[in-house]
């Protein structure tokens, strides 16, 4: 429901009924594997990325998760560093 309102909201203000930006807000989780490959791809010459998430448990395990998956022999390792609450 949250998401009709917003999108209703967005198309007659032209802004995010819970931001005030005239970004779209996305919800739920993204998908962090074909986000970090697309880093990877970009940032090919970089040795490492640091990636820092901070949540529930779940959300720091998929983060990590993802960024197990994307590292490759070659392109720029992944590592996370999390805090948990």
């Amino acid at each position: 429901m949250l998401y009709v309102c917003e999108r209703h909201f967005q198309k007659i203000s032209g802004r995010s009924l819970f931001t005030g930006l005239r970004s779209v807000t996305h919800f739920g989780r993204p998908a962090f594997k074909p986000f970090f490959d697309s880093l990877q791809d970009e940032h090919i010459h970089l040795p490492q990325v640091g990636v820092f998430s901070c949540g529930p448990p779940s959300l720091t395990n998929a983060v990590g998760e993802a960024c197990s998956a994307t590292n490759r022999f070659e392109g720029p390792a992944f590592v996370h560093h999390f805090e948990n609450f």
